[in-house]
């Protein structure tokens, strides 16, 4: 009690980091409930986002597995929806990621590995259990849960993926973000041109 009187903890306070325009994406998988397959079936759904730290501007889509081939055909499907690569990618200690975590010398799974010399980007782990050093894609998973999943019924994922689309492309990205000032995506056009371009040939997960 002693301690507690005369020695409170210190207010935790957040910094918004600035990132240049191409400099650094977000990821993440978010557990999202149950959706519907192809075939009517309800199964465990979640949703993979990828955020331009600079912009804001959003990529999602829902998933049904968090294995290495969902991984790399989401960023690939992101990467594409961007018009280009960051020049970074911030994310968790997920298997499909990183195979053993590490804050010096994290191992980085060998198929993520090979795609990230692929399209010339620098995978960056957070390190283990921190989740606010990636907190523009945190934050953009709440906001996901409220505005597109909280109150609808979807006949099946892929008519969730389109209504993902849809919010990615033509509502949050015209949304004002309190932290800029500015929308997503009018910081998104003057985001992509800093973008490192798409290689040429499409990269083959083995």
């Amino acid at each position: 009690r002693y301690l507690k009187t005369h020695f409170p903890k210190e207010v935790k306070t957040s910094i918004h980091l600035e990132t240049e325009p191409g400099e650094q994406g977000q990821v993440d998988f978010a557990y999202v409930g149950m959706l519907k397959d192809m075939k009517g079936d309800l199964r465990k759904a979640y949703a993979f986002i990828m955020v331009l730290s600079y912009s804001r501007y959003r990529y999602v889509r829902f998933v049904f597995n968090q294995d290495i081939e969902t991984w790399i055909e989401s960023h690939k499907r992101a990467f594409e929806f961007f018009g280009g690569v960051p020049r970074t990618i911030l994310l968790d200690n997920l298997k499909a990621g990183v195979t053993r975590p590490d804050f010096y010398d994290p191992v980085k799974n060998k198929t993520y590995g090979e795609m990230e010399r692929h399209y010339g980007f620098i995978a960056d782990p957070t390190k283990v259990r921190t989740p606010e050093h990636k907190g523009k894609v945190e934050r953009s998973v709440t906001i996901m849960r409220q505005q597109v999943l909280a109150g609808r019924d979807f006949k099946d994922i892929e008519e969730a993926n389109a209504r993902a689309l849809e919010w990615c492309q033509k509502e949050i990205s015209e949304r004002v973000t309190r932290t800029t000032g500015e929308t997503p995506g009018a910081r998104y056009e003057r985001e992509k041109e800093y973008l490192n371009p798409l290689p040429l040939e499409e990269y083959e997960c083995t």
